[in-house]
Formats: structure tokens, C-alpha cells, sequence
């Protein structure tokens, strides 16, 4: 009996370390550290200054962080620079007036190459912005004060970049790269976000040809990264200002922490829920990779893409990716010999799997499908998802027992874990590790006679320290108990649980259905707990935000929110009955969601405007060219272009480039932030004779006083998101 709750501890022990390696940050190094220490308790003072307010591009409160940190650059003695510019998205049809600020802290060496460290820092008209990304901005700027510190420069420069209009198109990143002849020097990119509140700062994407980086950052000590996030963030269509650096094709390492993400965008990204081990954790690493990059040789080696993954006590494990097919191969020889050598009730062990991985999978589906909102994120119900997909996988693998035996069932997980090797291994290389090295241990374990129990233990630690923090940062902190999130969780479980079977069989000591029993019912009264517990509240809020649409060539306005209302309070605040039919123009107020809300009381607010100032034939195309201006306090509008292809268009005398773009729409579409008071001059070619509706819609913060309407209070857990509540005036042209 002490040997079996000896191995269950084991066990459990293995997983919270494997979780723990993902989700807890380490601690705040306080300010009384040595200078050339990265101190978040130091940083946080600079959070303090930048995320008192929300900081939108085209507020004065963005103008009071811009000079903040520019004073605080001089401070350290440095030289800040403003790069203003009309600067054009190549990924989102966006543009807008930025101020980039950057510092070049000079190196020892002439060549002229330099490392890049580049944060973003304006933020979201919802919240302060404290973690994204005041947290990054913070953190370089206490990487400045420890480099000025040192008593022998590094070799190389390095150009410290607090990019502007980040949340509004990736904007400064595009105006760096396409303008400022700094970009033409850097050799190496480190960009740090954020994604949520707390947590470790997971580095989740790479340049191509990562191999000599993914080296290089073992020089953190202590990082959190893995060849697997950063293959599948290249498939997914997520940003940062990493993606318009992407054009140069340099090395590059990006860096975000993403725990409390039901935080992010929201008034509750502030100081109070910032983690100051987060902090703490990303200046650590960004010190580290500037002095590693800024000391060795630039520009760096040409290397192909590489395999990485961290491990506790190991650190970070880094080789080529050529070695992943011969590995994989090399699974396949120690499978096929087990196939071999314990050929019975082997088919039995496969088809068990793969209906154990189903069911659980299913299990994970249907749980998912009953949570909304902070529930999806709660540990709670990850626990009862992973506690039934243990019961499902202990009831399927009790029945196989009557057609195999316990070897025959082991040898078929090792299958099935065999072939997922080796598809990933071909077919998306980078993520075959996942299955590869916990696939290795356990059948090279299966060989030993002597000294049995020491493998078997060795392979439950490579494969719970590989797959359990993986599964836990994808499916609980990334995506969420929901969707595939919750899918991935539970099948991922079920493969774990089977590859382990010689442990699990040693624990259940012989019992054929009270472990799943007991499992079923522990999972069942979490979930009741969860139920119970697990609601709407200040820590785990809600999100909501408020739109008041008046349209400045007539009478109408209204009171309603873009996309569906998903809470009483919403309901509510724009009136139970706002389903009704709405004029087309609040159709093109937004791309965010469709407008729904009902008719008010117009207050009349500054209407955007669009005058013709050129109209030209030019090789058979009628190019037509206007003065687009805003009313004082916009902060964001949206033009678009209606009734005629527009060929090719510029801004303020600059081509829109729309080879990148993430989405395309049938309609010109433009949204241009912090427009100038002087206004904007766009250029639309479109075929000669054809005409243009051009439609404004200009964006404010705030809802205004609308008389016969009382918007209640908010409660605790709602809170306001992304735009947070604005304003919007339409006006139409026709050209």
C-alpha cells in the first residue's frame, strides 16, 4: 500500500512540477539589487507612471507616456529620438500619425550592426494598459539603466524602440521598417508583449532559421520556450510588431506572458492585477538576450530551424531539426521490435487507444460547450475535465483487459504515439518532440529486465514534464477550457495516462472498476463545485463596451454595442427591445460586429468631413484625391470607399502595400488613427468614369449625456473591453 500512494505522489509530484515550469513566474527581484540587476520592484515604478490612465494613440494621456519615457531615457544620459510619421499596416488595413521614440546605446565595435529591443507604448481605449504593454515598455527601460551600468559597453548598439500604434495596426513597427535608416543596421530582433496579466513570458515565436537563437537563448537561464509554439504561431493569423519586422528576415525572438487573459484589453489590465514576477521574468530575459546578442559576433550565423523545448533542472534543450526524423526513425525501430517481441493482444491495445482518446476528447467537447465567459478559464473545471478523461480512460482500458494483456495494451499506446511522431515529425516540423522523446524513454524502459522500475520512472518523467505543462499552457491558460482547448486537454490526458499504464497499474493494485469509479465521482463533484463557485466577478470579469452612432447628414442616433449582447447589463443599458431593424449606415460604422441597439436622442457631436482636392485622368484611370479631416478628440476613422474597385490607393503620399494583408475586404477600407488637425490627404485611383460613395466614421472615447437615457452603473464584474464605450459620428460623400 505505501509503495502504490508512493507512486501516486510520484506521479502528481511530476505534473505540478511540468505545470508549474509553465504557468508560475518567478519572484520580483527587489530594488535594492545591484545595478546591473533587472529589478522588477525598479520597473514597476515606470508602470506606476505609464498606466495611470488609458494611453490610445491620439489622447493626451498617450502624449504624457511619450514624454515620460523620453525623460526617463534622458535621464540615463541617452539621446531619445522621435520618428513622426504617417505610417501604413502591411497586415491590417490600418494607418495613423505615429511617434516612435528610439535610443541607440552605443557598442565598443564600428561595424554598425546592432540588436533591436523593441516594446510598444501606446495601448487600448478600454484600460491602462499596465501589463500590455506598459509592462515591456517598463522593462526596457530598466534594461537601459543595467546596460548603462556596465562597466565596459557591450560590443554591438543597441536601439531600444518603444513603437507607437501597436493596438491600432502594428503602425510604428511598419513606420520603422519602411522609413527609419536605423532599420537597415539591425541584426538580431527581441520583441516583448503581453497576452493576459501574469505568468511566465513564454518566448512563442521565432524568425526563420531559429536554430542559432533558440542556442543563444539559453543564456536566459531561464526560459520557457518551445519549437512547438513558435510552428504553430507561424499558421495562426496573430500579430505583433514582430510580424511587419518580418520583412527584413532577421533572427528574432518574441516574448509574452499570457495568464489572466480574461484581463487583457480591458480596464483590468492596470497595476493591481500585474504580476510583478511576470515583469520580472520578461526583463530578466530581455537583459539577458541584449547583453548575449550585444557580446557575441553580428550579424549572426545562417542556421536552419532548429527543435527546442525546456525542462526543469535541464533548462532549455536545443537541436537541429534534421535530427527529428532519425529520432523518430528511431522510435520506430524500438516500437517494431516490441511489436515483435510481444505480439499479443497488441491490436487490442491500439484500437483501445484510439477509442479512449475519442471518448475523452468528447468528454473534453461536451464539458466546453456548458462554460461561458470566466468559466472557460478556470482551474476547477480544467480539473474535472482531466479527472473524467481519466475515468473514461481507465473504463476503456479494464474492458481491453479481457482480449490483452497489460504489456499488449502498453505496446499499443506506444503505436499510436509512434505514428503521431512520426506525421508530426514530417509533416510539421518542430512539434514531433512532443511525442518523439516520451515515445523513446517508454520503450527503451520496456527493454529492461534489470533496473525496470528506474526506467519506467524515467520515462514518466520525460513524458509528464514534457506533455503535462504543454497541454496545461495550450488548452488552460492560451485557449481556455472550450473548443479545442478543451478537446486537446482531455485526448492529450487520455494518451498520457495509457503511456504511464505501468505505473497506473502498479497504483490501482489490481482493482478493475473502482478507479475509474473514484475518478468519474471526483470529477463529478468538481464540476458541482465549479458550478457553484465559479462566477462573473471582479478577478474574472466579463467584457462589455457601449457604442452611442448619430449620423451627421440626417436626424437619427443610437444607443446600442457591436456584436451580440451577451449580458444583462448591456441589455439593459440599450433597451430589451434593441433588436429591431437599423438604418444601413451603422452597418459601416465598424468591421468589429454588427451594430445592435435602438434609437435615441440626438446629441449632436463634430462631424468628420471629406473635400476634393484632385481629380485627375491618368492612363485611363481616374485617380481622386481628398482632404480627410476629424473633429478634435477622435481617435480613430474609419473610411471607406463604396461603388467602385479602388485600384491602388496612398495616404499622405505614402502606397498602400496590400500584398500582406491578413483579411481582405470587397470594399476600400481604411481606419486612420490620430489623424492630424491639418487632416489626411488619401488618393484613390479607381476606373475612369466610375464614382465613390466615401464614408466617414470618426471615433471618440466616452458616451455622451443623451437626454431620456440612464446607462446604469456597471457592475463589479463587467468591465469595459478593448474600445471601451465611444462615440461615433457617420457622415456619406459621394466623389
Amino acid at each position: 500500500m505505501l509503495k502504490r500512494i508512493g507512486v501516486a505522489i510520484g506521479l502528481l509530484l511530476l505534473c505540478a512540477i511540468s505545470i508549474l515550469r509553465v504557468a508560475r513566474a518567478p519572484g520580483a527581484i527587489a530594488a535594492t539589487a545591484p545595478d546591473s540587476v533587472f529589478s522588477a520592484e525598479r520597473a514597476m515604478r515606470h508602470v506606476e507612471q505609464i498606466a495611470q490612465r488609458p494611453h490610445p494613440m491620439g489622447t493626451a494621456d498617450h502624449d504624457r507616456v511619450r514624454n515620460y519615457i523620453i525623460g526617463q531615457i534622458s535621464v540615463l544620459g541617452l539621446r531619445a529620438e522621435i520618428q513622426e510619421a504617417t505610417a501604413i499596416g502591411t497586415r491590417y488595413q490600418q494607418a495613423g500619425h505615429v511617434q516612435n521614440i528610439l535610443t541607440r546605446l552605443p557598442g565598443s565595435e564600428a561595424n554598425g550592426k546592432a540588436v533591436l529591443v523593441m516594446v510598444h507604448y501606446d495601448g487600448v481605449e478600454a484600460g491602462p494598459a499596465a501589463s500590455d504593454d506598459g509592462a515591456g515598455a517598463a522593462a526596457l527601460l530598466e534594461t537601459l539603466r543595467s546596460l548603462r551600468a556596465r562597466k565596459q559597453p557591450l560590443a554591438h548598439d543597441v536601439i531600444a524602440l518603444f513603437t507607437d500604434g501597436e493596438e491600432s495596426g502594428l503602425l510604428g513597427a511598419a513606420a520603422f521598417v519602411r522609413e527609419h535608416p536605423w532599420a537597415k543596421d539591425v541584426a538580431i530582433v527581441l520583441n516583448f508583449e503581453a497576452r493576459g496579466t501574469s505568468g511566465r513570458s513564454l518566448m512563442f515565436e521565432t524568425g526563420q532559421g531559429n536554430l542559432d537563437a533558440a542556442r543563444a537563448l539559453r543564456s536566459a537561464g531561464d526560459a520557457t520556450a518551445g519549437s512547438v509554439y513558435a510552428t504553430i504561431y507561424r499558421t495562426l493569423p496573430n500579430d505583433t510588431d514582430l510580424s511587419e519586422l518580418a520583412v527584413l528576415g532577421l533572427p528574432a525572438l518574441n516574448f509574452a506572458f499570457a495568464d489572466g487573459v480574461e484581463r487583457y484589453h480591458t480596464s483590468h489590465d492596470d497595476i493591481a492585477h500585474l504580476n510583478p514576477g511576470s515583469l520580472q521574468h520578461h526583463g530578466s530575459q530581455m537583459l539577458a538576450m541584449a547583453r548575449t546578442f550585444g557580446t557575441e559576433p553580428l550579424p549572426r550565423a545562417h542556421t536552419g530551424d532548429g527543435v527546442f523545448f525546456d525542462l526543469p533542472i535541464v533548462g532549455l534543450v536545443v537541436y537541429p531539426q534534421g535530427l527529428e526524423i532519425p529520432l523518430a526513425i528511431l522510435a520506430l525501430v524500438l516500437v517494431g521490435t516490441l511489436v515483435v517481441r510481444d505480439r499479443k493482444g497488441v491490436g487490442t491495445g491500439v484500437v483501445t487507444v484510439l477509442v479512449a482518446v475519442v471518448l475523452c476528447g468528447s468528454i473534453g467537447w461536451l464539458v466546453g460547450r456548458m462554460l461561458r465567459g470566466p468559466a472557460i478559464w478556470s482551474g476547477l473545471y480544467a480539473t474535472a475535465s482531466v479527472l473524467l478523461a481519466l475515468s473514461v480512460t481507465a473504463i476503456c482500458y479494464s474492458v481491453a483487459r479481457r482480449w490483452s494483456t497489460s504489456r499488449g495494451l502498453h505496446v499499443g499506446a506506444l503505436i499510436v504515439c509512434l505514428v503521431l511522431a512520426l506525421v508530426l515529425s514530417i509533416r510539421v516540423p518542430g512539434v514531433g518532440y512532443l511525442f518523439t522523446w516520451p515515445l523513446l524513454f517508454a520503450a527503451g524502459a520496456a527493454f529492461f529486465t534489470r533496473g525496470r522500475e528506474v526506467a519506467d520512472w524515467a520515462a514518466a518523467a520525460v513524458t509528464l514534464l514534457i506533455l503535462v505543462g504543454f497541454t496545461y499552457g495550450v488548452s488552460v491558460i492560451m485557449l481556455g477550457v472550450t473548443g479545442v482547448g478543451a478537446i486537446a486537454l482531455c485526448a492529450v490526458t487520455s494518451l498520457i495516462a495509457l503511456l504511464l499504464a505501468p505505473q497506473l497499474d502498479l497504483i490501482a493494485g489490481g482493482a478493475r472498476w473502482s478507479p475509474a469509479l473514484w475518478l468519474a465521482v471526483s470529477g463529478v463533484v468538481c464540476l458541482v463545485i465549479a458550478a457553484l463557485t465559479v462566477h462573473p466577478s471582479p478577478d474574472h470579469p466579463l467584457r462589455s463596451a457601449l457604442v452611442y452612432a448619430e449620423n451627421a447628414d440626417a436626424s437619427d442616433a443610437w444607443l446600442g454595442t457591436l456584436g451580440s449582447v451577451t449580458n444583462p447589463w448591456t441589455r439593459d443599458a440599450i433597451g430589451r427591445n434593441a433588436s429591431g431593424p437599423r438604418p444601413a449606415w451603422t452597418a459601416r460604422l465598424s468591421d468589429a460586429g454588427r451594430f445592435t441597439g435602438r434609437q435615441v436622442q440626438r446629441v449632436p457631436l463634430g462631424a468628420p468631413d471629406a473635400t476634393l482636392v484632385g481629380d485627375t485622368l491618368i492612363d485611363g484611370t481616374r485617380r481622386v484625391v481628398l482632404r480627410v479631416v476629424a473633429p478634435a478628440g477622435t481617435t480613430g476613422l474609419v473610411m471607406r470607399a463604396r461603388g467602385a474597385k479602388v485600384l491602388t490607393s496612398s495616404i499622405d503620399g505614402r502606397d498602400v502595400d496590400t500584398t500582406r494583408y491578413r483579411h481582405r475586404t470587397r470594399d476600400w477600407v481604411m481606419q486612420y488613427w490620430a489623424v492630424p488637425a491639418s487632416g489626411a490627404i488619401v488618393a484613390l485611383s479607381i476606373p475612369a468614369g466610375s464614382h465613390i460613395d466615401f464614408d466617414l466614421a470618426a471615433r471618440r472615447p466616452g458616451i455622451p449625456a443623451v437626454p431620456g437615457v440612464t446607462i446604469p452603473p456597471r457592475p463589479p464584474y463587467l468591465v469595459p473591453s478593448q474600445t471601451g464605450d465611444v462615440s461615433i459620428v457617420y457622415r456619406q460623400r459621394s466623389f
